[in-house]
């Protein structure tokens, strides 16, 4: 818990709002989707999920409602989850979307968002695996990069993998993007 504490002080001073940000595409992304102040009618039905699963979930509510803006910002209809929450993780992303989850790779290069868990993010970033279920608008989205000193040596390293191009570390989750137009870059973003 004090490595937690520590991380979160010290994100809370490199990172930044909109402001520090000088890529357009990343820009848009925190300004129409991150801080976007729209009520969803999905929001209303997150707390019940919570209500529903007996072990406590990693996210908060808050970070639920960020994740379930991801699938419309982007119009993204063909969703991976890779991850040991599956079960949750698809219900905050299906509420008031409309996608097409799987659990297992089906659809080889053809995913437009995947969530997964960050020690298995790193076994695909390595024998550079993720080429093959991911395209070049596809955004990956993993947690608990800052649960501990190891989770953070892992998310360090997946953000220096080559295939990696731009990466958005909000805390609570990390966005990976692979874009071949644009150059690498990383931000830290108060969310």
């Amino acid at each position: 818990m004090f490595f937690k504490i520590k991380a979160y002080i010290k994100f809370l001073f490199k990172s930044t709002n909109q402001h520090g940000v000088h890529s357009p595409f990343v820009y848009d992304l925190v300004t129409r989707c991150f801080y976007s102040k729209e009520k969803r009618i999905s929001h209303k039905a997150l707390s019940p999920i919570y209500k529903r699963h007996e072990r406590r979930p990693l996210l908060s509510i808050k970070t639920a409602k960020l994740l379930n803006k991801i699938p419309s910002y982007f119009n993204h209809k063909k969703v991976l989850i890779l991850s040991r929450d599956a079960e949750f993780i698809s219900e905050i992303l299906s509420s008031n979307n409309a996608i097409d989850i799987h659990n297992s790779i089906q659809l080889k290069g053809h995913y437009d968002l995947i969530y997964i868990d960050l020690s298995t993010l790193l076994q695909y970033i390595t024998t550079a695996s993720l080429s093959t279920i991911a395209h070049n608008d596809s955004v990956v989205i993993t947690s608990a990069a800052h649960q501990s000193k190891a989770n953070t040596t892992t998310w360090n390293a997946v953000k220096a993998n080559s295939m990696v191009t731009v990466t958005i570390d909000t805390f609570d989750l990390g966005f990976l993007f692979i874009r071949n137009e644009q150059a690498k870059e990383h931000f830290m973003i108060r969310v």
